[in-house]
């Protein structure tokens, strides 16, 4: 803790860290600014529908004595989200004062980012601090009891501890890699899978002296595989599966006999995707868990419900893994179009009189004992039936027009510039359409930067090229995994825009590189000539 201590107040005295927070303080102005007002209009956080399942850990906390998750649940945001309760302080206003606090830091971890990863960092730290600062969809979740805010911040420290780790491989770097990929792992299910880029990054720097870095393979291996134990959750596989049901081949080695009980559905499916490109949803997903829970008790599963469904899952892995070996030239056009149907969307809710009234009246309605018994702990008040909640939610909730106005700016100025849409014919109704919008270009402009800057030479090419390729698998298994929700890109959206600025520098680069050799080859092939003595 001392040595942590010493290397915070070396660094606050280093000039180089003054002027990296100096060009990063009208973002964090902005960001206080943006985030204090909300605070003021919106005390209280927003209750989302999946905010019950992270309050389970409390609930078990409180009322039995004993610590527990939720089976789809991580450890890190229950943990974080218990704290309140603990100190009796109201959850509802200590969350989201917290996650403003993550998302200022959030501002931070960017402009340290853009500072290490660009040559002229100074052209680029404040429009990308800035854009950091001002995103609706950054700032709706912080506002709101889920797991988003801790696990783009956990990513986005994950990025900086890699880079620094890149640049010098001492044991303090090797140390804060190791705890930001524990962290992240732990602030969503999908975060394990990033254990992978910690794992590439030690391979691309150490390949020439693997004798020696070995025990630091040993040492991220097991706390990959410790983490890996520590976050299983119980429905990936039956979200990946139902993702690809629709691709299920009439003989499965890993489900002998199975097609019986998905035939009928996966017809459905197919017949919707040859039509109009659609995707499985929550109605579908259920027929799926019911036609793997109908199969496993014909062969002979009679364990009870709860472990039925871990089994269930992990049935679903085996499934979903030989339907996409199976169809594998198939994945990349029905990942690119999962990512199509919702890429106009917003990853996030509004702060609108539908979203804090209707849809929150519901969240709390989809799990009515949860929000009684917590009331105390979540407002500061006791609440003691459905008609407490709503009073509670009717009189401390107003519409936030200017955080709606900002969202809808946003999306119009990023959404304007798109690939074409496509206009696909209703087959049961002539000479009508069902329109899939074009891709925006800045998800694209992302993707290049993304490429081309782990072609550029330097110190920070190996990092470049583990993190880049580590992100393209990520979003690639979120896409194919998820829900049809546009939310599940969120993790991403800080990215987009720094490796647009990377792609956009790396072009002037090469410009102003070709200009300097094209002077250089005119010069030597015009010389100027000699002046007399």
């Amino acid at each position: 803790m001392t040595r942590i201590l010493a290397t915070l107040k070396a660094l606050s005295r280093d000039p180089r860290t003054r002027e990296f927070l100096a060009w990063c303080l009208p973002a964090l102005l902005l960001g206080l600014i943006l985030r204090t007002t909300l605070t003021v209009q919106m005390p209280y956080a927003f209750f989302h529908d999946d905010t019950p399942d992270m309050l389970e850990t409390p609930l078990r906390v409180l009322k039995n004595h004993r610590f527990s998750l939720h089976p789809k649940k991580t450890f890190l945001p229950p943990i974080v989200f218990t704290l309140p309760f603990l100190l009796h302080t109201p959850a509802l206003i200590a969350i989201p004062l917290f996650h403003h606090l993550l998302g200022l830091g959030a501002v931070i971890l960017v402009g340290l980012l853009c500072r290490l990863w660009f040559t002229h960092w100074k052209f680029y730290i404040l429009p990308l601090t800035l854009l950091t600062a001002a995103n609706p969809f950054l700032l709706w979740y912080e506002q709101t009891v889920m797991a988003e805010t801790i696990f783009i911040f956990c990513t986005l420290l994950l990025a900086v501890a890699g880079t620094l780790y890149a640049l010098d491989q001492n044991k303090a770097h090797l140390g804060f890699l190791a705890g930001s990929l524990f962290l992240v792992a732990g602030a969503r299910p999908e975060g394990k899978l990033l254990f992978g880029f910690g794992l590439f990054l030690l391979v691309l720097l150490h390949w020439r002296d693997w004798r020696a870095a070995w025990p630091r393979f040993a040492m991220l291996l097991t706390l990959a595989l410790a983490t890996a134990i520590l976050t299983k959750t119980a429905q990936t596989g039956l979200l990946l599966y139902t993702s690809v049901a629709r691709m299920t081949p009439a003989t499965l080695k890993a489900a002998p006999g199975f097609d019986p009980y998905v035939a009928d559905l996966r017809t459905q499916l197919q017949t919707r995707w040859q039509q109009t490109l659609d995707f499985p949803r929550v109605r579908e997903r259920r027929l799926v868990a019911e036609a793997v829970e109908r199969y496993l008790i014909d062969h002979g599963n009679t364990s009870e419900k709860s472990k039925r469904r871990q089994t269930g899952d992990a049935f679903c892995i085996k499934l979903a893994r030989e339907t996409c070996l199976h169809n594998l030239t198939a994945l990349p056009a029905h990942v690119y179009h999962k990512f199509r149907l919702t890429s106009l969307d917003a990853p996030s809710g509004r702060l609108d009189n539908e979203w804090l009234f209707e849809k929150q009246n519901w969240a709390y309605s989809g799990d009515m004992d949860l929000a009684t018994y917590l009331s105390q702990g979540l407002t500061g008040k006791r609440l003691e039936t459905a008609t407490d909640i709503k009073h509670f939610v009717d009189s401390h909730f107003q519409e936030v027009p200017w955080f709606n106005a900002l969202q809808a700016h946003w999306l119009s100025v990023v959404n304007h510039w798109r690939f074409p849409d496509l206009r696909i014919p209703k087959p049961d109704a002539p000479r009508s359409f069902s329109v899939r919008y074009g891709v925006p270009f800045y998800f694209l402009a992302g993707a290049l930067g993304l490429i081309v800057i782990g072609l550029r030479r330097g110190p920070l090419q190996s990092f470049h090229i583990a993190w880049g390729l580590t992100l393209l698998a990520f979003f690639f298994t979120i896409i194919l995994t998820a829900n049809i929700k546009p939310r599940f890109r969120l993790v991403f959206e800080p990215f987009w825009f720094i490796y647009a600025g990377l792609l956009i520098e790396t072009v002037f680069l090469w410009l102003f590189r070709n200009a300097e050799v094209r002077r250089a080859i005119a010069a030597s092939l015009h010389p100027a000539p000699l002046t007399p003595p």
